[in-house]
């Protein structure tokens, strides 16, 4: 009697464990689709081929704004341009245009229609939270009774965040479908979550004291582009 409870029990476990570990599964592969949007990934050739043009795409408008500000006379300038709303908003546009347009022409198995719109819904998702962040900023430093709060600033930019994301996908949705014939794509948390780097180029903006300490605006065209090459593979 004793053997066969065991021998039950045992069996539970196994299942339980088996069950945990589909579960496991099933949450990285919903966080990873929702991270590449990605159901079929491309070969290797394609996926070198976006990659590059998204970091082209990237660097061509550092070296802009490195002569611009600095003269470049070498490539260590590259890294020493300070950024305020245009340059962020210059760099994520540029990568996301260079990753989309490089997937639209390497990557021939792909919906060509179903990438541009991805593309757009990066775009807005990159672009229209800094754009808040930075307006708010704005509106701040030209404020002499709240220039100096920090409280104020730190609200301003949560809600210039949780406000730009939704907004983000509203006018993605418009943009991607004006006579509204597909049901609209949704900003989930999930969504937010996985694509918190998105949100570096608006803290930059913001002058968050963490992002200055530990230099990570030097990061911000790496990140960049990693969103650009990666909006170029979704299909």
């Amino acid at each position: 009697m004793s053997i066969a409870v065991n021998k039950r029990n045992n069996n539970k476990n196994v299942f339980s464990s088996f069950q945990d570990t589909m579960n496991a599964k099933s949450v990285y592969s919903t966080l990873h689709y929702k991270r590449t949007h990605r159901i079929e990934e491309p070969d290797r050739a394609t996926k070198n081929k976006i990659a590059a043009g998204s970091i082209i795409a990237t660097i061509l408008p550092m070296i802009y704004f490195a002569k611009k500000q600095n003269g470049l006379k070498n490539i260590i300038d590259l890294f020493k341009i300070k950024y305020e709303l245009k340059e962020v908003l210059a760099l994520s546009t540029a990568s996301i245009l260079g990753g989309v347009f490089s997937g639209i022409v390497f990557d021939k198995n792909s919906d060509k229609k179903r990438k541009l719109k991805e593309g757009v819904f990066q775009f807005m998702n990159a672009t229209v939270p800094t754009a808040l962040v930075g307006g708010a900023m704005k509106l701040i430093e030209d404020n002499t009774k709240y220039q100096n709060s920090k409280r104020v600033k730190i609200a301003s930019i949560v809600i210039s965040l949780i406000a730009g994301m939704p907004l983000a996908a509203w006018l993605s949705n418009i943009i991607n479908d004006p006579k509204d014939k597909e049901p609209d794509r949704k900003l989930t948390l999930k969504d937010s979550i996985v694509n918190m780097d998105d949100a570096l180029g608006a803290l930059v903006v913001a002058k968050v004291p963490i992002v200055g300490k530990l230099h990570l605006d030097k990061l911000m065209p790496a990140i960049f582009a990693w969103c650009g090459y990666r909006a170029g593979q979704s299909n």
